[in-house]
This record gives C-alpha cells, structure tokens and sequence, in this order.
C-alpha cells in the first residue's frame, strides 16, 4: 500500500474529522481509508486517531505528525510541477460557494477567468450563510468575519467595508440622525449575516465609539432581500460598501452618519486542504485574490 496516499487520507481525515467524508469526496471506500489510517499508525507505532461510536479525535502524536504529512506532500506536489508532471492546460470543475452579494460582484468578472481557461468550469453556489464545505461539496468557499473552524486552510482576500444607508422613501425630518444612539428610535433593516446577535458598532475621527442594537423592522439572512427592503423605504441598514456604491452614486441610497464608521470585516477564501491544491483550483483561488481588492477593497 502506498505510503503517500495514506499521509494523504490522514491529512483529509485531519481537516474532515471524518472518515466517510474521506471516501465521499476521494471516491474511496471508507474501509480502504481506514487501511491507510492503519498502515500509518503501524509504520509509526502510535495512535493517530482516538475513535469512539460517536467520535473521531486526532491523538497527541497525530497532531505531531500532521505538520510533516502536509510538508511531505508539498513536496511530492512541488515536484512534480518541476519535472513537468502536470499539464498545463487549466481543466475541470470547481465548485465555489460565496456570498450573495459577493456572488452577484463574481459574476460580472468571472469571463476573464473562464477567457484565459477555456477547459475550466465554474459552478458557483450563492448563499448568506456558512455551510460545511465536505457535505456540500465545496472545492472554495468566501467567507465573512473571523474563521472559527480549525480545519480549514484560509488564504485573507481583503476586508469589506459596511456602510449604512436608506432610501429617499424613508427621508424624513426624523431621520437626520447625527449620533448612532439615535438609530435605536429609527426603523432599521439588518442583515442578519451567520445568525446571532447583530449589533452595530460606530467609531468616528474622534475615537468616540458607540454600540447599538438596531430596532429591527425588518430582518434578512439575505443580503438581496436586504437591499430591496431599504431600497423601498422600510428603514436604514447596514450593507457591504461593494454592493450599494452604485446605488450612492446614482442618488438612488444616501448614505446615513457619514461621520461615523463601522469596523470592516476581514474576508478569506477557505478550503480544507491539503495545502497544494489542485491546479484548476489554484486557479481559481488566484483569480478571486486578484480581483477581491477592486471588488471589496484593501485591509
């Protein structure tokens, strides 16, 4: 049995904490992933992985092999790159999960992509939302705010700069605001983004913060649904700066406390591993690093 394929399913094994998800996403039987898991562990004389009925947990000795399983195959990958191995042309399938309104920027850039790679295909699969990369079979995900999960591999693309703003339908006396306090008493819109409570955090030039819990009128785990709600007057929201810009040019939004900030939110592209991705892959993450600042902006 190949020594190489086993440090390979020990590393997916590592990232999935699974070995079913393993023989889904390789296409391998799971009992041939647990011979690879059992040739290691006999090669090295340890335990890699503490298994119970309800649970896979990587031992002390796993986590110590782990750094130098994933050296080993950067190695073999940056080899066979050398030497020539690999093709040249760009080909197959990658499946990105993004953002709506990341998704909806994507789009209209994503020709440039596919022009330079004619054998590429790119399915994306727009949702607000986090989702478990294996089960859904995610070769890239975009996501929004820190990254809590320790398995996965996160490459940062930039950070998206919120902004709020209302339509002239909600224009009243009323909503002249000049401190975020006073958007407890003001309808508001809030994107509810991964769930939880969405306070609104200002600061302005003067170092004075100030936290607010926004009277919600109305509430949205999409960021579409979002915009369409202040776009027809509903109440103030807090958006990504990309998606509304056009809409601030054009008068159609007016942004709300110019004077104060929001925090930006850092922005990663993640994946499971290994670390060497697949060319087509690769590709792809490469592209979104490239476009990303122009998209969303810098740190």
């Amino acid at each position: 049995m190949d020594l190489l394929a086993a440090l390979h399913s020990f590393v997916r094994v590592a990232a999935t904490g699974s070995f079913s998800a393993v023989s889904r996403e390789t296409g391998t039987s799971q009992p041939t992933i647990s011979r690879h898991i059992a040739l290691l562990e006999a090669h090295y004389g340890t335990t890699l992985f503490a298994r119970t009925t309800r649970s896979l947990m990587m031992t002390e000795d796993g986590r110590s092999l782990l750094p130098h399983a994933y050296e080993v195959l950067e190695i073999l990958e940056t080899a066979e790159t050398v030497l020539g191995r690999r093709r040249a042309s760009v080909s197959g399938l990658v499946r990105l999960g993004v953002t709506t309104a990341f998704g909806l920027q994507l789009t209209s850039r994503i020709n440039e992509l596919l022009g330079q790679h004619p054998d590429l295909s790119v399915e994306v699969i727009m949702r607000d939302g986090f989702g478990d990369l294996v089960e859904e079979g995610l070769d890239l995900a975009i996501r929004v705010g820190e990254i809590a999960e320790g398995s996965l591999i996160a490459r940062k693309l930039g950070a998206v700069q919120r902004t709020l703003v209302m339509s002239p339908k909600h224009f009243t006396p009323k909503s002249r605001l000049e401190h975020p306090r006073e958007l407890t008493e003001e309808p508001c819109v809030v994107f509810a983004y991964g769930g939880g409570r969405q306070d609104w955090h200002f600061f302005n030039k003067e170092g004075e913060e100030s936290v607010v819990a926004p009277g919600a009128v109305f509430r949205a785990n999409s960021s579409e649904a979002a915009l369409h709600a202040i776009q027809a007057g509903v109440g103030v929201g807090l958006l990504p700066g990309f998606q509304v810009r056009d809409l601030l040019a054009s008068g159609e939004l007016s942004e709300v406390l110019p004077a104060w900030k929001v925090p930006p939110m850092p922005l990663y592209a993640v994946h499971t591993g290994p670390r060497t991705l697949p060319l087509r892959t690769r590709t792809v993450l490469d592209f979104l690093v490239e476009i990303s600042t122009e998209l969303v902006g810098a740190d």
